[in-house]
């Protein structure tokens, strides 16, 4: 927000004063409207004081806060990602992390409310979030062992070519490519590049991009050859800001863990929260980063675990006799494998 001058530094306009003062005014009517339950004024009001400062993480937090009190978990959403990017206050910090698992509970997902009342906790341990957390795991990593996307299966590079396209190119039948070798010339020398410059350089795991139109979005592909012959194809995520406008980029890696494939990915919340058009120009606020790890069974492609945490969480993932064991940040975990996973 605005703030006084520093010792030393040099006096305040009378403008910036008066934008402080407009401020601080701003927040003062939206809390109070907040309190009163008057949410439509109190959102009225922390835009008014976003519209001095449109990065105040406080402004951007209590904004959240009116919106998911007053029916819109949407907007909800982008101005508690966006406080998170801003804000470096541990306690408002436990604050919005605690609002998001409000946000998350509303939405009928109890796992990533778990996950954000233990962000809280982390932060700021309190009776509010040892209540939201009684009974149940503080480690604030989040873990889905269910409805989690499998990889996929294909027999050869035919179907690799079927199921990941090419470049700008929709995915498409088989019969585009008759051979293998048509279908492996089309994925790894793209654009006439060799296959020392493709996407298949170096060691497999290979990352495949589908890119679509001009626009910086794509779909990663994380492939793994199979044994004897074939693939397995990991879903690495979208990333980019196209059509999903403010997305943000995702990087992604893949390895082996003995017959585990594990995907890693690393989502930067840079550019990552819608924020209007002004003037008919896209505009995007910062988001919160974190990090993916998923496991998959290298035989059937079946997905085993799914790992998320923030960015700049103490976590340590490894495998270690037939468990995924997460430590750090709260967390003393174990989750174990099936025997293929060994």
């Amino acid at each position: 927000p605005p703030s006084r001058a520093a010792p030393g530094a040099r006096p305040l306009t009378e403008k910036e004063k008066q934008a402080i003062a407009a401020y601080r005014a701003a927040l003062a009517r939206g809390r109070l409207a907040t309190r009163e339950r008057r949410y439509h004024a109190a959102i009225q009001a922390f835009n008014d004081a976003l519209a001095v400062d449109p990065t105040d993480a406080r402004a951007l937090a209590e904004l959240g806060f009116a919106h998911l009190s007053d029916g819109n978990s949407h907007a909800a959403e982008g101005n508690f990602t966006a406080a998170l990017a801003g804000a470096g206050d541990p306690e408002l910090r436990s604050q919005i992390w605690f609002n998001l698992g409000l946000l998350r509970d509303k939405a009928g997902d109890p796992e990533a409310a778990r996950v954000a009342y233990a962000n809280a906790h982390v932060l700021r341990p309190s009776p509010a979030t040892r209540g939201k957390l009684a009974g149940r795991s503080m480690c604030a990593v989040e873990v889905r062992k269910a409805g989690v996307e499998g990889a996929v299966v294909v027999p050869g590079w035919i179907e690799l070519f079927a199921l990941v396209g090419l470049g700008e190119e929709e995915p498409g039948p088989a019969r585009e490519v008759t051979t293998e070798a048509a279908a492996r010339a089309r994925l790894c020398g793209l654009e006439g590049k060799g296959a020392s410059h493709g996407p298949c350089a170096g060691d497999p795991p290979w990352i495949f991009p589908r890119e679509y139109g001009t626009y910086t979005y794509f779909h990663n592909h994380v492939v793994f050859p199979r044994k004897p012959a074939g693939f397995v194809v990991a879903d690495g995520g979208h990333s980019g800001g196209w059509p999903a406008r403010c997305q943000g980029i995702r990087s992604v890696s893949g390895s082996t863990e003995g017959a585990l494939l594990v995907v890693d990915a690393f989502f930067s919340g840079a550019g990552a929260v819608f924020d209007g058009e002004p003037a008919e120009e896209q505009r995007c606020r910062d988001g919160v980063s974190h990090h993916e790890r998923t496991f998959y069974d290298a035989r059937t492609g079946r997905a085993i675990v799914a790992l998320r945490w923030p960015e700049g969480s103490a976590v340590d993932v490894k495998v270690e006799g037939g468990h995924v064991v997460v430590t750090g940040a709260e967390c003393n975990e174990r989750f174990q494998l099936d025997a293929h996973a060994r």
